[in-house]
């Protein structure tokens, strides 16, 4: 049985997960209540949530919001995920049902498809990539037809852990405010966790910072050491009388254009390093975050290939608790990059 202190934080949840809108969907409602169902019966200890609104900075007015619970639920409430992804097949064959956008997606077939959900204008949340299992919908609100509202839940099952999923919602205009040509953003974050998070992302992000460093100390002393090696030869011949000789423009990058199979090599290469308890992980999740900035050149194909490499090796990892949490958000962001980069 829960407790009353327990009863009362979901209800706060609930409560700021759905927005203040009145709701003219019957189907809108059924969801609705079937998250209710399945946050209830979520574990205060498997429960966390994070909170983000967007406000014009012209009028002062929100325009936009994202809402995301993460839960997890033993196996044995799997009909509770079942009757939520039954209301969005319901939509799906109803034709007269009155909805804004319909999707999802069952990564059973390795894909690893992503569908952006927008709560400001330049900022959006990628569901449908880290899990097995995604359903979003969307509805505009009855008052103004003006704005939306999406309801999306995603999940995977464990057979030990059960199943862990999110349950998100986000709210923005139809046609997001564009102005001189530029999307404007005013977007304030408020989470229990933020300021943890914030502390762990730092303290990360120092040791990567120190990983570089003795990579670039150890690559200052390779390079030393192959120019001592060139001296050294220099001026010497082979049993031919052929001298050896060294171009600098061997050594380095000319083309200002990544090469595809080199950069598909790498990312499977540092996607492998960091499947080896041994390795420095903040040295290989650094060398990705530089070959996921760096992809002009790269086509399309080459891209989704990509994506669907680290939304894999993510769930992996994730899955085995091979790396620290901040190690993990650092790894969703480069999915997050790349799937920005992929053209609908």
């Amino acid at each position: 049985m829960k407790t009353t202190s327990h009863i009362t934080i979901i209800t706060a949840l609930i409560a700021l997960l759905m927005p203040a809108t009145a709701s003219a969907n019957v189907y809108e409602d059924r969801l609705k209540e079937a998250f209710d169902n399945i946050i209830n019966a979520v574990p205060l200890e498997d429960l966390s949530q994070m909170h983000t609104s967007y406000t014009d900075p012209e009028t002062g007015v929100k325009e936009g919001q994202l809402d995301v619970i993460k839960f997890t639920i033993d196996s044995e409430n799997v009909g509770l995920i079942n009757n939520a992804k039954q209301i969005y097949e319901q939509m799906n064959g109803n034709s007269t049902a009155d909805i804004y956008t319909l999707w999802w997606n069952d990564n059973d077939d390795g894909t690893f498809q992503g569908y952006r959900l927008y709560y400001s204008p330049e900022n959006a949340i990628t569901v449908g990539v880290y899990c097995d299992h995604c359903y979003t919908v969307g509805f505009l609100t009855p008052d103004d037809k003006q704005h939306r509202t999406t309801y999306t839940i995603e999940w995977s099952e464990d057979v030990d852990d059960g199943i862990s999923g999110r349950i998100i919602t986000t709210y923005a205009p139809v046609k997001p405010k564009v102005t001189d040509g530029m999307r404007i953003s005013s977007v304030v974050m408020s989470s229990d966790d933020y300021d943890k998070y914030m502390e762990q992302f730092q303290a990360g992000m120092e040791k990567y910072q120190e990983g570089m460093e003795k990579y670039r100390s150890a690559m200052e002393k390779a390079q030393g050491s192959l120019e001592k090696a060139q001296g050294a030869l220099s001026g010497l011949s082979d049993g031919n009388g052929h001298s050896y000789s060294f171009s600098s423009s061997s050594s380095s990058s000319s083309s200002s254009k990544t090469d595809a199979k080199s950069w598909m090599q790498k990312l499977l290469f540092y996607v492998e390093k960091l499947q080896d308890n041994g390795s420095a992980h903040y040295l290989y999740l650094s060398k990705l975050y530089e070959l996921c900035k760096n992809t002009e050149g790269l086509d399309q194909t080459d891209l989704k290939i990509g994506m669907q490499q680290l939304a894999s090796i993510y769930k992996k990892l994730k899955a085995k608790n091979e790396l620290k949490e901040n190690e993990l958000q650092y790894l969703e962001s480069m999915v997050d990059l790349l799937q920005s980069k992929i053209k609908k």
